[in-house]
């Protein structure tokens, strides 16, 4: 596993606070109303200013959570260097508006690293149409570099956020497991999720975890044709499911040319949210890798719009 008031006294007083913006996001930042000391012929008692309100900054909120709504549809992966990324189309193509704006990638565990735009690359005469390494320099896509420390996995899918967006404190510090060498849940688990999901535990896979909250794949013994994996998140009393079932096929149940194995799930982040848990996934097989952002709701994980995915082969 790795890892990651003011006191004011005399007979007149003025004092006024500049507010400031942000410059990058151009959202104000609340300015406290100026005091005013009264004119009197005794001392003034001091008087202590209201404190300012927590304001939002360029690394995210102040509070600790991001706002779901702000997130946007936008994953790319690194190059071999892992030095720069480049976009992934979306279904409705792969036009982004305002590029420029993005200014950090979050993946690997919770890693948010920032980076900055290049430039726009056109595809050429040589894209293959696969949005793998070995196509990085000929398809089509917006261009990003790491601004300053820090560095991306190669090959490694990451969501982009816009400047503001997602802060380093609304990202919870994983451990995950490395090249997919999972640890099993313990007994205590297996037998609490065989009870809540009325099914026995034929497999189990520690993707993540922090000192309180674990996610987890497990996979349930097959009744019929009938398959069940399921993505949990648990924290405590608190056990959140995300059910990916499948009909049984010999050749891929659950991916193409997987047989039954469901294929490898890593996490690419664990945030805290104004919707609650946010949790961001790359699911990869054989031909290629779905990308997408679960959001708790109705007490389980659910999907959201945050959605992607790379073909790679054949």
């Amino acid at each position: 596993m790795r890892k990651k008031g003011m006191w004011i006294g005399g007979a007149i007083a003025l004092l006024l606070l500049a507010g400031c913006t942000n410059s990058e996001s151009n959202e104000p930042t609340p300015t406290p109303t100026p005091v005013v000391s009264e004119l009197a012929e005794s001392p003034v008692p001091s008087i202590e200013t209201p404190e300012e309100e927590p304001a939002e900054t360029d690394a995210g909120a102040a509070n600790g959570q991001l706002e779901l709504g702000r997130l946007e549809n936008v994953f790319a992966f690194a190059d071999e260097t892992g030095q720069q990324l480049i976009t992934i189309p979306a279904e409705n193509g792969d036009e982004i508006d305002d590029p420029e704006q993005f200014a950090a990638a979050i993946g690997n565990g919770g890693d948010r690293i920032e980076i900055e735009y290049v430039r726009r690359q056109e595809a050429n005469d040589q894209d293959t149409n696969r949005q793998s390494i070995d196509n990085f320099n000929n398809m089509a896509g917006y261009i990003y570099k790491i601004k300053d420390e820090g560095i991306l996995l190669p090959n490694k899918s990451y969501l982009l956020a816009r400047e503001g967006v997602v802060s380093q404190d609304s990202l919870v510090d994983l451990a995950s497991a490395e090249d997919g060498q999972y640890e099993q849940a313990d007994a205590d688990t297996i037998i609490r999720v065989e009870e809540i999901k009325g099914r026995k535990v034929t497999s189990s896979s520690i993707l993540s975890e922090s000192e309180q909250e674990k996610i987890a794949l497990f996979v349930f013994e097959r009744e019929g044709d009938d398959m069940l994996a399921s993505i949990a998140y648990i924290h405590e009393d608190k056990v959140l499911f995300k059910d990916f079932p499948a009909t049984y096929n010999e050749s891929g149940t659950w991916r193409v040319d997987g047989g039954d194995d469901p294929g490898r799930f890593e996490v690419l982040f664990l945030a805290r949210s104004d919707e609650g848990v946010l949790l961001g996934i790359a699911w990869a097989g054989a031909e290629g890798e779905n990308l997408f952002v679960l959001q708790e709701a109705d007490g389980a994980l659910q999907d959201t719009d945050l959605k992607g995915g790379r073909y790679w082969s054949p």
